[in-house]
């Protein structure tokens, strides 16, 4: 039988394997029925054909555009050293484009969506046409979620000759460059290219070196569907499958009598950045956001019958006390005299954990054994009123991870 260390080496390799591409992209027709913008221009209305533009249409398209802005702590903020590019708002620009008929969120669902978001309607919002002429460029950023339904962004490249203006991704070590001047590029029928991204994936636009680049850009979001489909099933997958690796290894892992031999938990740092405020967000809420190999994480935990859910870890700055909720904390105006663990994990009715293998001060704590490290995408901090010799203003700090509870080997073999 294999020792604890080595189905737990190889449960974390499998998560490792996971290599998701943090984008879905490709190209479309772009046909006669659809090819045509109407932007204004002053007083004047203005059409432009795309499947057949001119470089003095382009030209003027951009003369008409407002300078670009990006957001920087809920403010828009115009500063041409870190983005040169023009701009219509939504209400100054209507397109015969549709990312919906066109197959484009058909594309999304299943490339870049899993499990139960594979079912969920979704909405897609115009945002912006985007003008990127000889010069421009947007320099690395992520975009601002508008709502907590909102999960990625899709932008739209209309068929123009340019160079440069290539999108460049970096999320998790890794970067990946979508070149939209050679994506638009075709030898028979003009055609769109487009590119979705989840909300927290940074990204860039290389500058732009002829040409102009014409994007449209959407928000997407998530709509809460009480008719929704139920989750999807993992299916049968090859063997070569990362998800089904993933699998097999938590299975073998549960099958271990030395892992966790009285029982514990499984800890899932999180992959993406989620919105969220302590205050007002209800962790319930934030799960049917989840993406990625977060959704899969989840998913497969459920496919094993776990009870696996978001919980909030609050840390002990002093004696090195965490504590797991189900929800956040209300801390509020109280006057907190002893250790603000304490009086969290006493209010919320929370769980002491300590690193399996370790040791607990606390009785009732339970070991975990943390699958992917915690991560500071989903980090927070609260703050109280210390109360001692006189009233300070306290900080506690914590993150927002995925946990599995782990039955003990005699109870996990009789399920």
């Amino acid at each position: 039988m294999s020792s604890p260390t080595t189905s737990l080496d190889v449960f974390k390799a499998a998560f490792e394997n996971i290599s998701e591409l943090p984008y879905c992209s490709g190209t479309v027709p772009l046909d006669a029925s659809t090819a045509t913008l109407f932007y204004r221009a002053g007083n004047k209305a203005e059409l432009l054909n795309f499947a057949n533009a001119t470089e003095t249409q382009l030209s003027s398209l951009a003369e008409a555009c407002q300078q670009a802005t990006f957001g920087v702590n809920q403010k828009d903020v115009l500063d041409e050293s870190y983005r040169k590019a023009g701009k219509l708002d939504s209400t100054e620009f209507a397109t015969q484009f549709s990312p919906l008929s066109s197959g484009i969120v058909d594309t999304i669902r299943e490339s870049l969506l899993q499990g139960e978001h594979a079912e969920k309607s979704i909405k897609v919002e115009l945002y912006k046409l985007n003008v990127y002429g000889p010069g421009s460029f947007f320099k690395a950023h992520v975009d601002t979620p508008r709502s907590d339904t909102m999960f990625g962004s899709l932008v739209v490249v209309l068929p123009t000759a340019h160079e440069g203006g290539s999108l460049i991704f970096r999320h998790r070590g890794q970067e990946r460059t979508f070149d939209t001047a050679h994506a638009v590029v075709s030898q028979d029928k003009p055609q769109v290219a487009f590119v979705a991204f989840f909300s927290d994936v940074e990204h860039e636009v290389s500058v732009v070196t002829s040409g102009y680049r014409v994007t449209l850009t959407y928000n997407l979001y998530f709509i809460d569907d009480p008719s929704s489909a139920p989750e999807a099933s993992l299916g049968v997958v090859s063997d070569q499958d990362p998800l089904d690796q993933l699998k097999a290894a938590l299975t073998a892992l549960l099958s271990d009598p030395e892992f966790l031999p009285e029982g514990g938990l499984l800890g899932f740092g999180l992959s993406h950045k989620y919105p969220f405020n302590p205050s007002t967000t209800r962790l319930s809420q934030l799960v049917k956001r989840l993406k990625g190999s977060d959704a899969d994480t989840r998913r497969i935990c459920k496919a094993l019958s776990l009870d696996v859910s978001l919980r909030a870890i609050y840390h002990g700055i002093y004696d090195g006390n965490s504590c797991l909720l189900g929800n956040f904390a209300v801390l509020g105006d109280q006057e907190i005299e002893d250790n603000v663990i304490y009086h969290i994990n006493d209010q919320g009715r929370g769980t002491y954990v300590y690193e399996f293998g370790q040791y607990s001060e606390q009785d009732e704590a339970l070991p975990i054994v943390w699958v992917k490290p915690l991560s500071k995408f989903n980090s927070f901090q609260q703050t109280y009123l210390a109360f001692g010799n006189e009233a300070t203003l306290g900080y506690v700090y914590g993150e927002v991870c995925l946990v599995a509870e782990i039955l003990t080997p005699e109870e996990r073999y009789s399920e």
